[in-house]
């Protein structure tokens, strides 16, 4: 079975009412309460059994489902629960990292390092996914499943990404972060050598990063992909279960998982979940109100959310920033973006507050180079202070400098290519167009394409202003070196700047984190000043509510991050669990 094919607005719109209907109708077939699970001890210890089920977008795949090639967070989510890294987040916000497949962090050799020594668990075992859902194994679970994880897989998963000669090349988005590995070297079955080619301060982020999965090879392809579901095999706690476009994306518990050392607390706690597409604010709300639903967040109406919480006092309330945002490329290595001036005029005229108005009716933050959430962030009263970001008088001087710009650059014709997802992206396009109209006195056509299509376009080089959601990241380097480096996997600019490829190469060599964090200061500073090639513009504050049955409940504020559900667990003695449908 092939991956999804991309979606067009069209299949997403159309299906997503019927489809969000059908995936929650499913789960809750029967209508009973679920029957206590066993408690593991006394008072609040975990329960073991249940499944959780959740909002999520993993049900709408929108490139592949190659955990090494995709570009698009939801997908990826999934992938984080179904792999193993070397590496892993304990906490992404304070950049804390610990040991997923490996036994130990690595043993770093030279000052600054240049060789880590890692030394894998034993006993890792790739997932045999007909043992828990039935059926004949397929192909690649007879290739695969069972097997012992080894250093050869993280060597091969690794290598697959440097690889320069492979088929898929353009499509390996962060081959940036294994370009800096000069080899990889297999000292015996549990123990590899890492030796850099220079030294690099964000490696260890490298080996824990949001798609630094751990595939077996023999589930790729001969054309180097692994776009299907029966490839998705990996030693993480949760086994891919299957996935049905636009509705549902299943996952069950590996009774095998190794638990990250502590396999006698039994984690996953639960028997699975459930990602539910759910771009619908209506039957969102009504989902999680008769707790078809454990958890939910608005999707663009926040009115809602703020409603249970008042109805509902009793339910856990979380306001969360989120690490995706929007923002405008510009190509700007040809006509006319290749003026400075003119790329200015569009990041001064360009309402912020608009949009987010527009988009989350005011749930928003102001977006800068790096996202606010993180401390490799300009601190907000310095972003806040500067043209473009400015309330009050100082947006008036901006709208003035935006008009006089623009006429100084000769008044170019704007086309703008917008995203179709989500939706509201597109729907966002009129009335942007006529705001650059007043603002600039422009001429502006604008046109609304399918996700892949911009993707695509991105890679080509051939749209010259789009206007899309991104994907958030953890560590300073992934926010700026891809994007704007010469060199950069991601530079769908065309940007070529001499001294941003010094300062973007010195962070890298910084391995004192005050230090860096003033380089990427620097950096920033430098893109809102003399590049602009992307322009950042707002990203969204989520409001969650969850059920207080469903326990250690933690709002994804970064895609990628399910691993962590296994700490979560459904507590069948709490009160709110009665009246929860069974399935």
């Amino acid at each position: 079975m092939r991956g999804p094919r991309p979606l067009s607005r069209r299949q997403f719109l159309g299906a997503a009412a019927g489809a969000v209907a059908a995936a929650i109708i499913g789960c809750g077939e029967g209508g009973e309460e679920a029957p206590p699970a066993p408690i593991l001890g006394g008072g609040q210890r975990p329960a073991r059994g249940g499944v959780l089920r959740l909002p999520g977008f993993e049900a709408a795949v929108l490139d592949t489902l190659d955990p090494h090639q995709t570009q698009f967070g939801p997908i990826y989510s999934a992938h984080s629960s179904i792999f193993s890294k070397v590496l892993r987040y304990e906490d992404v916000l304070q950049g804390v990292i610990t040991t997923d497949i490996a036994a130990a962090m690595p043993e770093v050799i030279g000052d600054p390092p240049l060789e880590y020594v890692v030394r894998l668990r034993p006993g890792v075992r790739f997932h045999r996914p007909s043992q828990l859902l039935g059926g004949t194994p397929t192909r690649e679970e007879s290739l695969v499943g069972g097997r012992e994880l080894t250093a050869e897989d993280v060597k091969f998963s690794l290598e697959r990404q440097m690889n320069e000669s492979s088929p898929r090349r353009p499509w390996y988005y962060r081959a940036y972060q294994y370009k800096v590995i000069d080899r990889v070297e297999v000292i015996d079955r549990y123990t590899l050598r890492l030796v850099l080619k220079e030294p690099t301060a964000p490696f260890l982020h490298f080996l824990a990063d949001t798609n630094a999965f751990i595939v077996p090879r023999e589930v790729v392809d001969r054309n180097d992909e692994m776009n299907r579901q029966e490839a998705m095999i990996g030693t993480g706690p949760f086994v891919w279960a299957g996935l049905k476009v636009l509705e549902t994306a299943r996952f069950v518990r590996n009774p095998e998982w190794f638990g990250w050392g502590q396999p006698e607390l039994g984690r996953p706690y639960l028997d699975g979940y459930i990602s539910i597409f759910a771009p619908d604010d209506a039957l969102m709300e009504a989902a999680f109100r008769q707790k078809q639903l454990d958890a939910a967040l608005y999707y663009a109406n926040p009115r809602w959310v703020l409603q249970v919480r008042s109805e509902l006092p009793e339910v856990q309330a979380v306001d969360a920033g989120f690490s995706a945002w929007v923002n405008i490329r510009l190509v700007v290595d040809r006509p006319p973006f290749n003026d400075p001036r003119l790329r200015r005029a569009i990041h001064l005229a360009t309402d912020r507050q608009q949009i987010i108005d527009a988009f989350w009716q005011g749930w928003g933050r102001f977006h800068g180079p790096v996202n606010p959430l993180l401390h490799w962030a300009l601190p907000e009263q310095e972003l806040l202070s500067r043209p473009g970001y400015r309330t009050g008088p100082g947006r008036e001087e901006d709208l003035r400098e935006a008009r006089r710009l623009y006429e100084a650059a000769g008044r170019p014709p704007l086309e703008i290519t917008f995203s179709n997802l989500p939706p509201y992206i597109g729907e966002y396009a009129p009335m942007y167009q006529r705001h650059l109209q007043t603002v600039l006195g422009a001429a502006v056509s604008v046109r609304v394409v399918p996700q892949h299509e911009l993707a695509e376009g991105h890679l080509r080089g051939t749209l010259l202003f789009t206007f899309a959601y991104d994907n958030g990241w953890i560590d300073l380097d992934d926010w700026l070196y891809p994007y704007f480096h010469s060199r950069g996997t991601k530079n769908s600019f065309r940007l070529s700047d001499p001294q941003l490829d010094r300062l973007l190469e010195a962070q890298r060599r910084e391995f004192v984190l005050e230090r860096r964090r003033e380089l990427g200061w620097e950096i920033q500073r430098y893109l809102l000043d003399h590049v602009l090639a992307r322009i950042d513009l707002v990203t969204p504050i989520n409001l969650w509510v969850a059920w207080p049955y469903y326990r250690n409940f933690r709002p994804y504020v970064f895609f990628g991050t399910s691993y962590q559900l296994v700490d979560a667990w459904l507590d069948p003695t709490h009160p709110s669990f009665r009246g929860r449908p069974s399935g």
